[in-house]
């Protein structure tokens, strides 16, 4: 019988530390029905973060969830991340050592396809979690156009309205594929945006991965262990903020509980692709000055609290 009180996600993403937060977030919330986990080239290659979804589930003992390869390189620009160590270190996981004998395998099927079966069979629309780059739900709307009325919404972690942080106006997710990402912000779909702007608010500090390591599981150990080497890491390569983010578990939150979000704005979000400055930023009529229909969502503040308490009970909800 299916259970119609769960909502219905896909789950988009490169882990990447914070996704792997993210994914433990949404695996371990009993108000989530997880039905797919797709994979795209982002954080690192496609190899490396196909294995580190893969080694996530298998540590976590979750064996139900199909996981899918995606895209391997943007819509149109080349892949412009250099696999080299950055602040998640040269697996995209440094600091743990997951076990070499994994048995999960990937899918047959690439992420696309993946994703249509899912929306295809779903009693209910399914909402779609992406938190890496866009480039396989742009891929997906422009294959399945048919599907798009079976989307409740996507909840993204991508974008910055006023926070900037690497390229001027910039946020890597959106842009690395702005193709992808313009698509995707057209589209008409409800969206809601997790940028740098809420993300860079919701820090973690010793005191939370204490915490994870007090639930006295696996998984909680496995997330200690990684956030640790990840602050250090993302402090010593981007900025110190005297705690560690985790942008992509963001997006998850609010879909599993819109009151996490506190502070949020309907604005005009576009994507400019012509050459120069702007080329791949997401920029927001914060003023609302353009007249332009409102097609995003920002969010700006979350309630940290709770916010860290949901992770900490997902986390015990695994094994």
């Amino acid at each position: 019988m299916t259970d119609t009180g769960r909502i219905p996600v896909i789950i988009d993403c490169d882990p990447g530390h914070d996704d792997m937060v993210a994914l433990i977030l949404a695996l371990g919330n009993p108000k989530l029905d997880v039905k797919a986990i797709t994979n795209v080239a982002g954080n690192k290659v496609m190899e490396k973060v196909n294995r580190n979804t893969l080694n996530i589930l298998n540590w976590c003992g979750v064996d139900h969830v199909p996981v899918a390869a995606g895209a391997e390189r943007p819509l149109v620009r080349e892949y412009a991340r250099k696999d080299t160590d950055g602040c998640h270190g040269i697996t995209g996981l440094d600091g743990f050592a997951f076990p070499e004998d994994n048995p999960l395998e990937l899918s047959p099927k690439r992420a696309i396809e993946l994703m249509a079966d899912v929306v295809r069979s779903s009693e209910k629309k399914v909402t779609f979690i992406c938190t890496g780059p866009l480039t396989n739900m742009g891929l997906f709307l422009r294959a399945f156009p048919d599907l798009k009325d079976r989307i409740e919404r996507i909840s993204l972690m991508g974008g910055t309205c006023h926070f900037v942080l690497t390229e001027p106006f910039m946020e890597f997710n959106t842009y690395l594929d702005a193709e992808a990402t313009k698509i995707v912000f057209e589209s008409g779909i409800p969206i809601t945006m997790y940028g740098y702007d809420v993300t860079y608010t919701v820090l973690y500090h010793d005191d939370f991965l204490e915490r994870l390591r007090g639930i006295g599981n696996r998984t909680g150990e496995m997330m200690a262990e990684l956030l640790k080497e990840f602050e250090i890491m993302h402090n010593r390569v981007w900025i110190d903020l005297g705690g560690g983010p985790v942008h992509d578990a963001c997006a998850v939150a609010g879909v599993i509980d819109p009151s996490v979000i506190t502070e949020s704005d309907r604005m005009y979000v576009q994507i400019p692709l012509q050459a120069g400055p702007l080329s791949g930023a997401t920029v927001c009529d914060y003023a609302h000055r353009s007249g332009k229909p409102e097609n995003v969502e920002v969010v700006f503040r979350m309630d940290n609290e709770k916010f860290f308490r949901m992770v900490e009970e997902s986390a015990a909800n695994l094994k």
